[in-house]
């Protein structure tokens, strides 16, 4: 397990540090402990996994830090098991000294109706301060920056409206397929996995008002403003379709429908275009 997260860790720490030391010392504080979504006796296990590494954590801290031992439970797994699982969660791995958070990955739910269970279901187990649902697309270095790039610019802000910019084009593009994971994909589609929550987040983002502060209640607020104010999406203003087979002097690369875990005939598409419109004084017309 150790070996396949080093394999994956990437150095960004300083350069006059030793970064070999850190990985290790970070590798040694995972471990991995097997279960089902829906086993309480696996998150049983987890539990006193967890106790075990919280106990020698707190040993080791002086007296009189009172020091807590918080847990935080990132779900980046399927939606179908979100419930079961903050239900095991709750029930038997919560923090006994600290608090407990769960964080859930998109897509929350399939659609509205989906997504309003989901919140249902988890307020049964969880309370709303527990409860973090986050896009791991924001998390990128560069939609990090864009914020700064955008206020923090005197060159760029001036410039960031329709009086200069005629369009925007936000493109997202990867060079495989689904690679085994069409049993997923073919649930949602590009619009639903890609489209309606990470680049919806980058265009609010790029296009949203200087917020009152950097706080994340005041940068929500000025994104669902942006949201609030884009035009109904026209159907004439979208083009859907699904990727083939093609070969190159160097590889085969196999269609969508060509991977044993898509359904046969399957029309999901896998490339979506969309012109969006956002009727505020800023972006009018662009």
């Amino acid at each position: 397990f150790r070996s396949s997260l080093e394999a994956r860790l990437t150095c960004r720490v300083d350069e006059r540090e030793s970064c070999a030391g850190k990985m290790e010392e970070f590798l040694q504080k995972c471990f991995y402990c097997q279960g089902g979504y829906d086993s309480e006796e696996g998150f049983e296990r987890l539990n006193q996994k967890l106790l075990v590494q919280e106990e020698r954590y707190l040993m080791d801290c002086p007296a009189d830090w009172n020091a807590d031992a918080n847990r935080i439970f990132y779900m980046s797994i399927p939606p179908s098991v979100f419930l079961p699982a903050a239900e095991c969660t709750s029930k038997k791995a919560s923090a006994a000294k600290g608090w407990t958070r769960v964080i859930v990955e998109k897509p929350f739910g399939r659609d509205s109706e989906t997504s309003a269970a989901l919140n249902e279901g988890l307020a049964k187990h969880l309370t709303e301060e527990q409860v973090y649902r986050i896009d791991h697309y924001l998390g990128k270095e560069l939609v990090e920056n864009l914020i700064v790039l955008r206020f923090a610019n005197l060159v760029f802000e001036p410039l960031w409206n329709r009086q200069y910019v005629e369009n925007v084009q936000i493109i997202f593009s990867e060079n495989f397929g689904t690679e085994g994971r069409g049993g997923y994909f073919d649930q949602y589609g590009i619009i639903r996995d890609i489209m309606q929550n990470h680049l919806l987040q980058v265009l609010a983002l790029f296009a949203m008002e200087p917020p009152v502060s950097l706080d994340a209640e005041d940068i929500r607020n000025e994104k669902v403003k942006v949201l609030r104010s884009m035009r109904t999406l026209d159907l004439d203003d979208v083009v859907v379709g699904q990727y083939t087979s093609r070969t190159t002097s160097s590889a085969e690369y196999p269609g969508y429908l060509d991977d044993d875990t898509v359904p046969e005939g399957s029309i999901v598409p896998t490339y979506a275009a969309a012109a969006l419109f956002i009727d505020n004084p800023r972006w009018e017309g662009v």
